[in-house]
């Protein structure tokens, strides 16, 4: 039979794709019996086992994670600064890199049986993945019949399950407001995003520990705004925020740079100067903050370094032959990475 799949011999069988990997490519995780019987199978149906591209079991698959109706990953360029660190680290310890996308509310083994026993390992950009959705991705985190490590990059949902590698999102959004209080700022619109994942919500937590740290006894220093993720639907949130207001913030503090773009171009539209008049200021220092009018002061999040490390914290795994329950028992690592404050020119002191 030709073009037999894994997905193939899974279904004649029926076993699971990731128990058929297993047993094809001779690791542990099924019993002898069913292993027999799978290759068996596999020898009856003429399946050919494509490892010209793979014989050294060197492939990574770098998984980014869409929600449609989240639409981060989509909207920002900072899954592109990951994978440049995600191919250069992989290169220099003689990995390829298959770069895939795993669509929110669509079968799991639909999306990738076709990939499950040609990896050594896979690396999942979790940015859009929020707390509701968890179920979702728990069954590739979890070490339930996957064959090989898994490291989760830009959210910690999954700390007590899976490797971790992020950005320390609670204390950069702290050391953001911190730093605008430094200058005599003492009250923040807060541009909100509609849709909430987890990044976000540790950037609220931050927000807010940095004023009760700092201004106790401030009356209401926060007004919180709620704009959508998009650019062009964020610009329209805020012009009807500014419509028709006699006084505003003394500063904006933005969950990303997207936003915080489309908070200078809204105001600017009403004629109110950045940074005279209001500051702005953003998170993740994108290519964005240096496109606009004024540049943006940004919290700077170490894409590539994420990607790097997390590549590192795989091959670690990999080289030991650890996975799923394994990594588990002897304690999965949950890495944080520090930010730091990015000044440019759309922030000012207070006069």
């Amino acid at each position: 039979m030709a073009g037999v799949t894994v997905k193939d011999i899974a279904k004649k069988l029926g076993v699971s794709t990731a128990s058929v990997s297993v047993a094809l490519n001779g690791k542990p995780g099924v019993s002898q019996a069913t292993r027999n019987r799978i290759l068996a199978a596999a020898a009856e149906m003429g399946y050919n086992d494509q490892k010209s591209a793979t014989a050294d079991g060197k492939l990574l698959c770098f998984l980014i994670y869409v929600d449609q109706v989240v639409g981060i990953a989509q909207e920002s360029t900072f899954y592109t600064f990951v994978l440049k660190g995600i191919e250069a680290q992989a290169k220099q310890l003689g990995y390829r890199v298959l770069i895939r996308y795993y669509y929110a509310n669509r079968d799991f083994a639909e999306q990738l049986s076709d990939i499950l026993s040609d990896l050594a390992g896979l690396l999942v950009l979790g940015t859009d993945l929020t707390l509701m959705r968890k179920a979702q991705l728990f069954p590739l985190v979890s070490g339930q019949d996957i064959p090989f490590p898994v490291v989760m990059i830009d959210n910690f949902l999954f700390s007590s399950y899976v490797d971790c590698v992020g950005n320390d999102n609670l204390f950069g959004a702290k050391s953001a407001i911190s730093y605008l209080i430094d200058l005599g700022h003492t009250s923040f619109g807060y541009l909100r995003a509609r849709q909430r994942v987890t990044n976000f919500e540790d950037r609220e937590k931050g927000i807010r520990m940095a004023l009760e740290e700092h201004l106790p006894d401030a009356p209401n220093p926060l007004e919180i705004i709620d704009v959508d993720i998009a650019a062009d639907r964020a610009y329209l949130d805020l012009c009807r925020w500014l419509e028709g207001r006699s006084s505003l913030p003394q500063a904006l503090f933005a969950e990303n740079d997207v936003v915080a773009a489309a908070a200078i171009r809204a105001l600017t539209a009403q004629g109110i100067r950045v940074p005279q008049d209001i500051s702005v200021m953003g998170f993740d220092d994108i290519p964005v903050c240096e496109m606009v009018e004024p540049t943006i002061t940004t919290v700077h999040s170490f894409k590539e370094t994420l990607g790097r490390e997390a590549v590192l914290l795989l091959h670690r795994r990999i080289t030991s032959g650890q996975s799923g329950a394994q990594i588990q028992a002897s304690g999965v690592m949950k890495v944080s990475l520090s930010t730091r404050i990015v000044t440019r020119k759309s922030v000012a002191p207070r006069r």
